[in-house]
């Protein structure tokens, strides 16, 4: 029975508030198998299950709490106390008799799409199924409950909403996409956290290409009590799914990034500097070249910028590269916001070509500020990158790694090998790939390499299984494969030969 109630009824001070649901927070609609992540943002519709509503009744609710959708809104149900024996009527024998024809419920199609037109509630539209139906009686109980739990999930709109969790969203795209996460199953999931002894107070470090999975599902392990590193592939790292965690700021400070393509670098980084902080002086540079007007060179203050930091000079990095560009581009903008103003000061003989003048130039000049301002932008947010990244490269270089995981699309064994120096003695390294030839040749590199014991391969295997009240068994359709996974605990070598 669908009642509904006010948020102050259902919140009581017994409960945590990181336990009941907030406007902002990502949460996880629940209906059978299928799951989504929404954000609760009020007046705000969503889409599911062929239904447009919005998500303003949950506010206020306790995570796990069920609502049916009626008139657009979200509406708490109440569950019945009665149990699933005690609510369904005397059933047959057995099922030997009973044949799958069309012709077993009176009611069509037609009939159930105009009684929802006619805005009848889904429990009524079951209860017209059930007593048209000439077979329903001969069922058995179990085979009652399964019938009209089958119907329930196709003909009512009740959803569940859950806090987001490592399962729940390995779940989630395991069923949708599963190529996205590298066909990571939620055991293979759970077997890396394990073997990779993920716990609080331990620095990780992740080589994630699942879209994110793999780190959200290690800072969750650690509970904001720890460090991860996330080695990636591009410019920024690609993490939707992290997204879906809604750590909170706190949480994520405890992140930090590194470039897969700088990791052969780590020792001689060009922009490494004295900084005790892990900070990138760019002041120099930009300070220098904000001073120039636009007709002047970077011919003269490079140089001398690059011999205040170091005697030898490293040849320029392609982030230096990127800022040079950066300053070029604002300075051409000024030097054409320069032009811009030259051509409004000239006088034209028609007052109406004058004004119509004055409104182009005026629009350019907002273009080009917007422009100028965008660039800004991204040089600021760029040097802060710069400056998460050497705070990660000072992390790497301290060789205090408590554990390795490597779960990307890429051949894990060059990335085993220029990782495995910076892991402490005595810890966990994990490699996780969907095909067991790459990890069988990152095997037999680890042990011509050495430094390492306790090798092992193994493949994920899992069964679910129904546990119901005299109907457990395993599930008759399974996941063919869930990925190969690589283990081998690290070990100090010693540098003289005995």
């Amino acid at each position: 029975m669908a009642t509904e109630t006010s948020a102050a009824d259902t919140c009581h001070g017994q409960i945590p508030p990181q336990h009941i649901i907030k406007e902002g927070d990502q949460v996880i609609l629940k209906k059978g198998k299928n799951i989504k992540v929404f954000q609760i943002r009020k007046h705000r519709q969503v889409w599911l299950e062929k239904a447009k509503f919005t998500l303003d009744g949950t506010i206020g609710h306790p995570y796990g709490t069920t609502f049916e959708v009626k008139g657009g809104k979200m509406i708490k149900v109440e569950k019945s106390t009665l149990s699933e024996k005690e609510a369904l009527a005397e059933g047959g024998k057995d099922n030997r008799d009973l044949l799958d024809l069309d012709s077993n419920q009176k009611l069509t199609r037609d009939d159930i799409e105009k009684m929802k037109k006619e805005g009848i509630k889904g429990k009524e539209i079951i209860d017209q199924l059930i007593e048209n139906s000439s077979t329903f009686q001969s069922k058995t109980v179990f085979a009652q409950a399964k019938w009209i739990k089958k119907k329930k999930i196709k003909h009512l709109l009740e959803f569940t909403i859950l806090k987001p969790s490592a399962r729940l969203l390995c779940e989630m795209h395991h069923a949708k996409n599963p190529s996205r996460i590298c066909f990571m199953r939620v055991d293979s999931l759970a077997q890396i956290l394990s073997r990779g002894n993920v716990r609080a107070h331990s620095t990780v470090a992740v080589v994630d290409t699942c879209m994110g999975l793999v780190v959200g599902a290690v800072m969750e392990r650690l509970g904001g009590f720890g460090k991860v590193i996330h080695f990636y592939q591009g410019t920024t790292p690609v993490r939707p799914v992290l997204d879906s965690f809604d750590f909170s700021e706190e949480v994520l400070n405890h992140l930090y990034n590194y470039p897969l393509d700088r990791v052969n670098s780590i020792e001689f980084d060009p922009t490494k500097t004295d900084n005790s902080d892990g900070k990138v002086d760019f002041e120099c540079r930009n300070g220098a070249e904000s001073e120039k007007t636009p007709g002047e060179t970077t011919e003269d203050t490079t140089p001398q910028c690059i011999a205040s930091t170091s005697d030898v000079s490293p040849p320029p990095t392609s982030s230096q590269f990127v800022t040079d560009i950066a300053v070029d581009t604002v300075t051409n903008i000024e030097s054409t916001e320069h032009d811009v103003d030259d051509s409004d000061s000239q006088e034209t003989p028609e007052c109406s070509e004058e004004m119509d003048v004055e409104k182009d130039s005026k629009l350019v000049k907002t273009d080009m500020e917007q422009r100028k301002r965008k660039g800004l932008e991204r040089e600021a947010n760029r040097q802060l990158r710069e400056q998460k990244i050497q705070q990660a490269r000072q992390l790497i270089l301290e060789k205090n790694i408590d554990c390795l995981i490597v779960a990307c699309k890429f051949h894990p064994t060059p990335i085993v090998l220029a990782l495995l120096k910076y892991i402490a003695p005595s810890r966990p390294v994990v490699v996780f790939g969907q095909y067991k030839e790459p990890v069988l040749d990152c095997y037999e590199y680890l042990r011509k390499e050495g430094g390492m014991v306790n090798y092992r391969v193994t493949e994920a295997w899992l069964r679910e299984y129904q546990v119901m009240e005299m109907r457990t068994h395993p599930v008759i359709s399974m996941s063919g494969g869930g990925g190969y996974l690589l283990t081998a605990t690290t070990v100090a070598k010693s540098d003289t030969l005995r």
